[in-house]
């Protein structure tokens, strides 16, 4: 089953709108915000790294707010960010630290220049998933930035995984949009459109987010596994 292609002209018209969480936002509760889908922050490299809530590399509070989307019956997702300390090592520790995820949420990689000693080796972003997809049998979506979107699509494509763009119109406060700014612009699985999102339940910035596909499409991600 192909996946990369999922997002199309017919799911422009079914869309879910969602949030995104990391570390930084510790103080999130689920029950508080209004949100189709939640996607949560919950590794880092391959255990290197301890600070603010990670503990080797993993946040500590990221498991409570996938249990309780799964209590709420809500669609989730778990993502690793990328440190470039080891293609294979970092596909490993993601895999065995969210194995009990697998085939019940979306995997996605978090693909950006901070904190990244790989940033400009496309080829590690190339080795990683391979390697996770290996382990798991799931093709996660790739997180990456407008800008930088054309460098990481063809490797996403070869591994038949949807791409997660953040573009912003500006830093403007704001709800969730129907359709945010520039997105005819691409084609891409879900669309990360403001890091100045405000919603009731939180007093604070939020992550925005489009997914281009209703519940069915989200959960063709989720269990999606490479053909043989």
């Amino acid at each position: 089953m192909s996946v990369h292609g999922l997002c199309s002209k017919q799911y422009k018209e079914k869309t879910i709108h969602g949030i995104d969480i990391s570390n930084w936002k510790a103080d999130f509760n689920p029950d508080a915000v209004p949100f189709d889908f939640l996607v949560v922050q919950a590794t880092w490299g391959a255990g290197e790294f301890t600070g603010n809530g990670i503990v080797r590399g993993v946040w500590t509070g990221a498991d409570a707010r996938i249990q309780r989307c799964i209590v709420l019956g809500k669609p989730f997702g778990y993502m690793h960010y990328i440190r470039g300390v080891g293609a294979e090592a970092e596909a490993r520790f993601f895999t065995v630290n969210t194995l009990g995820y697998v085939h019940r949420g979306l995997p996605c990689v978090d693909w950006e220049a901070a904190d990244n000693l790989a940033w400009n080796d496309v080829g590690y972003l190339d080795r990683f998933l391979g390697t996770y997809i290996a382990l798991t049998r799931v093709k996660p979506l790739v997180y990456v930035q407008r800008s930088a979107m054309s460098a990481v699509a063809g490797i996403a494509a070869a591994h038949d995984c949807g791409l997660w763009v953040a573009q912003y119109a500006d830093d403007a406060p704001t709800g969730y949009q129907q359709h945010p700014w520039n997105e005819d612009a691409y084609g891409c699985a879900m669309r990360q459109y403001s890091s100045h999102g405000r919603l009731p339940g939180y007093a604070g910035d939020l992550d925005l987010n489009v997914f281009y596909g209703d519940r069915t499409a989200w959960n063709k991600y989720v269990l999606a596994a490479p053909s043989v």
